[in-house]
């Protein structure tokens, strides 16, 4: 990592090489052909409950998840989404088998191995209250969504229901967050750990809209998402390796220190790439806009205030040569001299 100081108190950037997903090419294929079957649903919306809860004693879904699913955490938490992704209208539910989930998260031998992991997925959904399971013999079992806040009640589009709600307490309810599906056809989702896509969804979460930075304090994150330092740490790496987020250190301005103490620092993180959602990309480029909106209008002022200078220098050229032209002039008149005439001769100095 190279170290920067300068004057806006950044004191070092994180550079990381980008590392490509390859995916396997069924996963690949089987996420186009979900992106296509999505309709109208151009992203993949999710409850903020799922990934944060202001009460620091309950844990949200999210952090439920990394800790029962284990090594294998990360299955449950993309079948989630995929199934969100999937059941976009009434009656949110879907029969798919499990081997064409299992093709579509690229986990080995889909039909027999990966169809048993995408199983076991399904079962810890539904203990979680995220799903409702109907299993059927010899059919495929029908998997209906829940709401994601892990409350057990039936699933609605958060959008409808922040609309519907009548009172700032419910539509905290239904505040969401949306998920890009480039994540899904270019691969990225398929490669990453439990860590990472828990990550990735708290950074979506947290900061989804303007793009602005965003940063937690090492008190904070943990009650907001029950998450361990680990998972942050290793989550976060994985994300800037891939290219989907930037971080930075930041010198903490706020607090002054005693010259030769210790500066406090912070990490500060932004999403990136194709893990910018739609809403994000709208609004930095109505800011870029705007930023160039103001630019040429300062621009243009400035011109005018350069011809106003300029026809004031002209004027003060033109007075001063009026000025030096007149003096000289007035240099080269010729002067009055005054001689005594002289007086005529007396009578008396004739006679003589």
């Amino acid at each position: 990592m190279k170290v920067v100081k300068d004057d806006s108190g950044i004191v070092s950037e994180a550079s990381a090489k980008v590392v490509e997903p390859t995916a396997p090419q069924s996963s690949l294929d089987a996420a186009k052909l979900l992106a296509e079957e999505a309709g109208r649903r151009i992203e993949i919306p999710m409850r903020m409950a799922f990934v944060r809860n202001d009460d620091p004693d309950t844990k949200p879904p999210l952090a439920r998840l990394i800790i029962a699913g284990g090594r294998g955490g990360a299955v449950p938490l993309k079948l989630y989404l995929a199934l969100i992704w999937r059941c976009s209208a009434e009656p949110f539910e879907t029969d798919i088998l499990a081997r064409h989930w299992a093709e579509l998260l690229g986990l080995e031998e889909p039909a027999t191995l990966g169809a048993r992991r995408v199983t076991r997925a399904l079962d810890l959904l539904a203990k979680l209250d995220l799903v409702k399971l109907t299993k059927r013999r010899g059919e495929s079992t029908i998997v209906r969504l829940l709401e994601e806040s892990g409350s057990g009640a039936p699933y609605t589009l958060p959008s409808t229901a922040y609309a519907l709600a009548e009172t700032p307490e419910e539509k905290a309810l239904h505040r969401y967050f949306k998920v890009p599906p480039q994540l899904w056809t270019n691969g990225d989702i398929q490669l990453m750990s439990a860590a990472a896509f828990a990550m990735l969804l708290v950074f979506s979460a947290e900061r989804n809209v303007d793009g602005r930075r965003t940063w937690w304090s090492t008190e904070r994150f943990p009650r907001l998402f029950n998450l361990s330092p680990s998972v942050r740490s290793q989550g976060t790496a994985e994300l800037e390796d891939r290219g989907l987020i930037s971080v930075k250190k930041q010198l903490v301005t706020n607090t002054p220190a005693p010259t030769f103490t210790r500066q406090r620092v912070r990490h500060t993180y932004k999403l990136r790439r194709h893990a910018r959602p739609e809403v994000m990309i709208e609004q930095m480029n109505r800011d870029r806009e705007a930023a160039r909106k103001t630019a040429a209008a300062e621009a243009e002022q400035g011109g005018e205030s350069e011809l106003k200078r300029m026809l004031r220098e002209y004027q003060e050229r033109e007075r001063a040569a009026k000025s030096t032209k007149a003096s000289a002039k007035k240099s080269a008149k010729p002067k009055r001299t005054l001689t005594r005439k002289a007086s005529p001769p007396t009578s008396s100095s004739t006679e003589s």
